[in-house]
């Protein structure tokens, strides 16, 4: 077992502790050789983890952040690039590290990850230049930071756009004159959903002219999961028809944990092939993900922990996620730079949706977070809207454009 001297004083948390000497521990077991199979498989990184990894049977972070990832404190350079290595005990490096949240200030998560980093370089499981690639990754992270609410900044317009669900009515029978009214009042983005080559009753190719006439953007659209698994062509080629760069799935409330294991898994595999096609996948919640199953995990963590953040993106439906009481803020913290696409629905007192601005969700303190969580678009959306969905649409258009943060 490691001496204190090679602990990190900064991990404070009891877990934290246990999970950074466990792991450390595993990994500084003497060498045993694994069988012919193991011990032929490639490692991952410096060290013996991975060989050691073979030899202990119980995962010691279960649903845990998995190898698949890179160390991620959000985009660009608060990714490090380095594998996500299991230490040992099924236990990750990020695993380790976000034990010890919440973090008082940003000061102490750089410090947290810069004790742990050093200790895994001092074990040779890390090597020199990627304890610096970490350490520097979160530097530049805003974990722990105070984010700025001057109540003067307004959402870019060119980001704004309509979930085309709100008008599925009109969208089915007169398309021409929906898209128009939407465009009229201000949208400059939209997305569709439906399945590969049926969208509204209609093909992308029918369709995307359409939109492209009226003067709206596509940057995402909603296919199936049943698509991504069984016609990924056609996924990749309705994306490329309206000039989309997310395609997004939704998931189902009859799901345990290993489904959205599963789920995950082919959200990394198909993510790898649509990112060749300069596309990513998203997945877009409702409120069922955040219901606590075996062990007080949530299937949506699994999700988030088992997908490649280079590879696999979350739309984060603000409605659904604040109606079964998961906070937007505290699960940006939590997943910083997972979250390019909002889906921007308001709730009534009672529970129901209302139009963008007229409801009870404080949306000026989510989007203080917005570059925290890596928004690229924001999608107004109403499930139920009133009196009919052109109507909501714009109201919610001229709420959100008025709003400041």
């Amino acid at each position: 077992m490691p001496s204190d001297s090679v602990r990190p004083s900064h991990i404070r948390s009891r877990r934290a502790r246990q999970l950074l000497a466990t792991s450390l521990a595993a990994a500084l077991l003497p060498f045993t050789p694994a069988p012919a199979s193991a011990a032929e498989a490639p490692t991952n990184g410096p060290g013996t983890a991975v060989a050691l990894t073979t030899q202990i049977t119980e995962d010691a972070c279960p649903w845990g952040y998995t190898t698949s990832s890179t160390v991620f404190f959000g985009q660009d350079q608060a990714n490090s690039g380095v594998p996500n290595r299991d230490l040992g005990n099924g236990c990750t490096i990020m695993d380790v590290i976000w034990a010890e949240a919440p973090f008082a200030n940003h000061g102490r998560f750089v410090s947290t990850v810069s004790g742990l980093a050093n200790a895994l370089q001092q074990d040779d499981l890390i090597t020199k230049e990627e304890r610096r690639s970490i350490v520097r990754a979160a530097a530049h992270s805003e974990i722990g930071s105070t984010q700025p609410a001057p109540g003067t900044r307004a959402l870019p317009d060119d980001r704004i756009g309509l979930v085309l669900y709100t008008v599925r009515a009109t969208m089915a029978t007169a398309p021409e004159a929906t898209l128009g009214a939407l465009a009229a009042c201000g949208y400059r983005n939209a997305e569709p959903s439906g399945a590969v080559n049926n969208f509204y009753g209609r093909t992308a190719t029918a369709l995307a002219p359409l939109v492209a006439d009226a003067g709206l953007s596509v940057p995402s659209i909603g296919i199936g999961l049943g698509d991504l698994r069984n016609n990924l062509h056609g996924v990749i080629a309705n994306a490329r028809t309206f000039g989309a760069k997310y395609v997004r799935i939704s998931g189902s409330g009859s799901w345990g944990l290993h489904d959205y294991a599963e789920v995950a898994a082919t959200l990394n595999a198909v993510g790898a092939e649509l990112k060749q096609a300069g596309i990513t996948v998203a997945y877009h919640n409702h409120g069922f993900e955040f219901t606590t199953q075996s062990g007080g995990v949530r299937g949506y963590d699994v999700l988030v922990r088992e997908t490649d953040p280079n590879l696999v993106a979350m739309e984060l439906d603000l409605y659904w996620a604040v109606s079964v009481g998961a906070d937007p803020v505290d699960l940006i913290q939590q997943y910083p730079g997972r979250f390019p696409l909002f889906h921007v629905k308001d709730m009534a007192a009672d529970g129901s949706f209302a139009d963008v601005g007229e409801g009870v969700i404080d949306f000026a303190r989510i989007f203080v977070h917005s570059t925290m969580a890596g928004v690229d678009y924001y999608l107004t959306e109403n499930d139920s809207p009133r009196p009919d969905g052109v109507s909501s649409a714009c109201d919610s258009y001229a709420n959100l454009r008025a709003l400041r943060y």
